[in-house]
């Protein structure tokens, strides 16, 4: 047996009205993913797949903001290449208070 052994596992996910959506994923993962993933499913009494839901949407969540604040990021320096235009001291305070508050909403969620 090698040392990364996979096998691929069926997960079927459910709407929020309980309704078994017609999709599957077959994910190629390894035993002690799917190890760690059963045993947290029994601890919480939920299928397998609601657990990786639940654990997968915030992640996904999130490296999609990281892409969008890449993209805008880099779309802010390229106008400024261009225009020359800046952001002002305050402008600036109120993008970091913002981002500020969006971080605190994050953490009291989780």
């Amino acid at each position: 047996m090698s040392c990364c052994s996979y096998r691929y596992h069926v997960l079927s996910f459910l709407k929020s009205g309980g309704e078994t959506m017609k999709r599957q994923l077959n994910v190629r993962v390894d035993e002690e993913f799917i190890a760690r993933l059963e045993g947290l499913s029994r601890k919480t009494g939920r299928p397998m797949g609601a657990t990786l839901e639940a654990i997968g949407l915030p992640a996904i969540e999130e490296a999609e903001a990281d892409l969008q604040f890449e993209a805008d990021a880099l779309a802010a320096w390229e106008e400024y290449e261009l225009t020359g235009v800046h952001v002002t001291t305050e402008e600036l305070a109120s993008l970091f208070d913002a981002a500020l508050a969006r971080a605190a909403k994050v953490a009291v969620e989780k």
